[in-house]
């Protein structure tokens, strides 16, 4: 026969105790488990962003038009600046020929061929000859002014319209809103300067075969393929 102290007992009731909390808390942790699997829907994964915001190219036309007076052309010095960068734009974006439209019916032949001298001599500070022009001519009612029309095909970058998304913390699903994103994709487009970059890469150009031969016969001579330090020059990171 077993006799127990009072203290005994108490120790007993306690373990005994804390086995019951430890027990109903897998039970109930069995029973969240179970509900909330049961709850559960399948979510489907989202692709990459960049299948469903994809960057398009389209080809737009650029224009200017020179106005012809009456004595001729007269460009001001702002316009004479202006068509300059026209023609370094065409020259670093254009497609094709520069297009330069005539009116016919005009009169004013000293206009049209000082604005031809001055297209002309804008291509050539540029480097690039008249072979890169391509003449027109258009009707044009002799009463009203009629420009000289200057105009070129180039790419550009579509513009990418995207709506304001939800919070990430309002979805019972943890997957992205539909316009998770958008307006990453839609600045990347802005900030590209030339849309053929996405078309066609560019081509690389040959390594400086001087420099190669260099390295590799110092190399072969067992020395430091390193650029010498320039005497004095010290690069220190204790900020001493």
């Amino acid at each position: 026969m077993h006799i127990y102290t009072f203290k005994t007992l108490i120790a007993r009731s306690l373990i005994m105790a804390r086995s019951l909390i430890m027990a109903r808390s897998l039970i109930m942790g069995s029973v969240a488990v179970t509900i909330l699997g049961g709850c559960a829907m399948h979510q489907s994964v989202y692709g990459p962003l960049h299948a469903d915001r994809k960057i398009t190219v389209a080809e737009t036309v650029e224009r200017m038009e020179l106005y012809l007076q009456d004595t001729g052309l007269h460009l001001s010095a702002r316009d004479q600046d202006a068509m300059g960068d026209f023609i370094a734009q065409y020259v670093q974006t254009g497609q094709g020929p520069l297009y330069v439209n005539l009116p016919v019916s005009s009169t004013n032949g000293a206009g049209i061929a000082q604005a031809q001298d001055i297209i002309v001599h804008k291509l050539a500070h540029m480097g690039l000859g008249t072979d890169v022009l391509q003449m027109g001519q258009y009707n044009a009612d002799a009463d009203t002014p009629a420009p000289v029309i200057v105009s070129y095909r180039r790419l550009t970058t579509t513009a990418i319209e995207c709506e304001q998304g939800a919070s990430l913390t309002h979805t019972g699903h943890n997957q992205p809103y539909g316009g998770f994103g958008c307006a990453q994709t839609a600045n990347l487009a802005a900030l590209i300067d030339d849309p053929r970059q996405l078309l066609v890469p560019y081509d690389l150009a040959n390594a400086p075969s001087a420099r190669r031969i260099t390295v590799l016969g110092k190399y072969a001579q067992g020395e430091t393929t390193a650029t010498p330090r320039p005497e004095g020059q010290v690069v220190s990171a204790g900020g001493n």
